[in-house]
């Protein structure tokens, strides 16, 4: 069935998404802007970049 199949590659793509968050924050800087409200924008937007590049 299906069912098991589609939990796992939503695991799988949770995952990456974790793993490129926590990459980002570690390795590239998420809270060095000028603006501070913009800093969860700009790791949000970092992590999404990584993600996209990684997959």
């Amino acid at each position: 069935a299906a069912g098991p199949f589609a939990l796992f590659f939503l695991a799988e793509y949770a995952n990456i998404i974790i793993i490129n968050t926590l990459s980002v924050v570690l390795f590239i800087g998420s809270t060095h802007s000028f603006i501070p409200e913009l800093s969860t924008v700009l790791l949000i937007l970092k992590a999404a970049l990584l993600t996209a590049v990684f997959i």
